[in-house]
């Protein structure tokens, strides 16, 4: 029954530990969780509310996870837990260039450019994809990641290998946490996951679907705090 908080679990172990070691990353790792939190929540009720015969939910498309006091099924994807997940993940994708390259986030301001395009060509992105393919929603979020990657990569060329790196690194990372959630649970594709309504494509045990999540979330999430803040690493 709390397959999905004990998952959130092995992810406040990974926050943790660099949240502990990393002190000068504490405060882009808070603010990095807070701002997911936002720009899901907003998404997410915009995208709930809009008007369609289809019943309109995020996570119950594609997983049915247990959520507390059944929130996730009652508001068709947003939970405690959902909302944990989006901080951890933020904080951790944020910290992990740094952490593993060693680098510091300095202050110096970079350019003058419009630091929300990012999202805006996100959502645009999202928004067309949806048109053309109306596919299973995981992918929205997939495509939300990928477009607003694209845009800062286009606006801070210096952000480069910073979001390529960083994407390939929380990929690492949630890909090895998922491993260690299999070890607890061995049946949870079959419990938790409709993969009917996905590709159906499982590579070690794990959907498709949350490698393409994670490559592009780490993308556009490891360098989101310099970019809304115009900083630089050194």
């Amino acid at each position: 029954m709390y397959q999905y908080l004990v998952g959130i679990a092995i992810m406040f172990v990974a926050w943790a530990l660099l949240f502990f070691i990393r002190k000068d990353l504490r405060k882009p790792m808070v603010w990095s969780g807070g701002f997911y939190i936002i720009i899901i929540t907003l998404g997410f009720f915009f995208y709930f509310f809009i008007p369609n015969d289809i019943a309109r939910s995020i996570t119950p498309g594609y997983w049915t996870p247990h959520t507390l006091f059944n929130l996730g099924q009652k508001t068709g994807g947003y939970a405690i837990e959902d909302v944990l997940f989006m901080f951890l993940a933020g904080g951790i994708a944020t910290a992990l260039y740094e952490f593993f390259f060693r680098k510091k986030i300095t202050k110096r301001r970079v350019g003058h450019f419009k630091r929300k395009y990012a999202f805006l060509f996100g959502v645009l992105g999202t928004i067309i994809f949806h048109q053309l393919f109306y596919l299973n929603d995981i992918y929205l979020l997939v495509t939300f990641n990928f477009f607003g990657a694209l845009a800062i990569i286009i606006q801070r060329k210096d952000l480069f290998f910073h979001s390529i790196l960083g994407g390939l690194l929380f990929l690492c990372i949630y890909v090895f946490m998922f491993m260690v959630f299999k070890q607890i649970y061995p049946d949870f594709l079959n419990t938790m996951y409709q993969l009917q309504l996905t590709s159906g494509i499982v590579f070690w045990g794990i959907p498709f679907e949350e490698y393409l999540f994670a490559l592009t979330f780490g993308m556009l999430w490891a360098p989101i705090y310099e970019y809304e803040h115009r900083y630089k690493d050194n």
